[in-house]
């Protein structure tokens, strides 16, 4: 059996670094409302770790529209089980690890400690730069990260770069979009506080240049340990952020579409050049794990460019999850948005989920999603996150 483990929470457990983290109350509300995401791209015959009357009636719900063959799986529950069972969470970090032994789980199925160091390491921001240096002599490509120890540093930099557009400060652990310092004038107090709290707690700042960015997108991968690092190429992402860098959602489109997409910025051999050389760093560093590298189109004085590395998520993504939504659950003509979003009450998000549903009813044509509005969790009077996709 795989047991699948929404804990979207794990780069900031990763950022903490102790094993006993525990995630502020709107990170547990997040993972309350979607644990049961894991369902869409879980094993037929596996779990997934959520409980709850309303979760139970959506899988129900789902399964007979998809013919999806899972079960639900609480956490006190586990320790009942007696076949062995590979555990599959959104990302591994010893707190969760710490988590499920706690639950009754043998350590026999869980990761140990210098495996969980090693991830983490991984897990860094400071391993984009690696990457980067990788590209440094390529024509088509641009990217730069610096890895800051000390204000002075991070104030010199700042003030140098702000004629040409500024520069982003980033904390070594986080995600999402959050975690950065966007500073596009002079250095300020509070920019200096910010620069070395992140020191004195995580060790260094990452810096990196604002660039022109044309479009945001990700390669997603599967490097699997158990046959010598081998690197599968799962897919395109294609993907939008805000202002700040935070994520708010997928496109969905089949692969082609994409990569014809984002040849009309740069050429194919050079998205194929990404993709082979990302590919050959992940199978040396990589272990058994979904691996979603964010990257960037961006317009330099010397045409467009391919940045090839804006940090590495040694876990599953929304990338990913999009990536199945639209290969395995949409028809081939549908196209659609993917989007997860937070709402400021639970009466809002309902409103927003009935007006949607009567503006683009459901349709599935043979199991697939032709067009409307569907919800990917249960709706529940607390709920204030949901994820959705939009289908035309």
């Amino acid at each position: 059996m795989v047991l699948y483990v929404f804990n979207p929470d794990t780069d900031l457990a990763l950022a903490n670094g102790a094993g006993n983290y525990t995630p502020t109350a709107p990170v547990r509300q997040m993972i309350h409302d979607l644990s049961v995401l894991p369902m869409w791209y879980a094993e037929p015959g596996s779990s997934v770790l959520a409980e709850g009357e309303y979760n139970e009636e959506f899988l129900q719900a789902m399964s007979e529209l998809f013919h999806l063959d899972l079960k639900l799986i609480s956490l006190k529950d586990l320790p009942q089980v007696e076949e062995p069972f590979l555990v599959c969470p959104w990302g591994w970090n010893r707190s969760f690890r710490n988590m499920l032994h706690r639950a009754g789980v043998d350590m026999v199925y869980l990761p140990n400690d210098f495996e969980l160091d090693e991830q983490r390491k991984l897990s860094q921001r400071n391993v984009t730069s690696v990457v980067l240096d990788l590209f440094k002599d390529e024509p088509g490509f641009c990217g730069l990260s610096l890895n800051l120890l000390k204000t002075s540093e991070c104030e010199n930099y700042c003030n140098f770069m702000t004629s040409i557009g500024g520069v982003v400060f980033k904390e070594p652990w986080s995600s999402s979009g959050k975690g950065l310092l966007w500073c596009r004038d002079a250095f300020t107090e509070k920019d200096r506080n910010w620069c070395q709290r992140v020191i004195d707690t995580q060790g260094y700042v990452t810096m990196s240049p604002i660039y022109n960015k044309v479009q945001d997108f990700a390669m997603e991968f599967f490097v699997d340990e158990a046959h010598n690092n081998e690197v599968t190429f799962l897919g395109y992402s294609l993907f939008d952020t805000d202002m700040r860098g935070s994520y708010k959602g997928n496109t969905l489109l089949d692969n082609q579409e994409i990569e014809h997409y984002l040849t009309d910025y740069v050429p194919l051999e050079h998205l194929q050049k990404t993709k082979q050389m990302v590919g050959s760093f992940l199978g040396v560093y990589g272990y058994r794990a979904c691996v979603g590298v964010d990257m960037m189109i961006c317009e330099e004085p010397s045409g467009m460019c391919i940045h090839p590395c804006v940090e590495i998520n040694y876990r599953a993504t929304m990338g990913f999850l999009a990536r199945i939504l639209k290969d395995e659950y949409l028809t081939k003509e549908a196209h659609g948005r993917f989007v997860v979003q937070h709402f400021h009450t639970s009466e809002e998000l309902q409103a927003f989920v009935k007006e949607n549903r009567n503006k683009a009813p459901l349709q599935i044509q043979k199991g697939r999603i032709r067009s409307g509005f569907m919800t990917l969790v249960p709706v529940t009077p607390t709920s204030q996150n949901l994820a959705y996709m939009d289908v035309y």
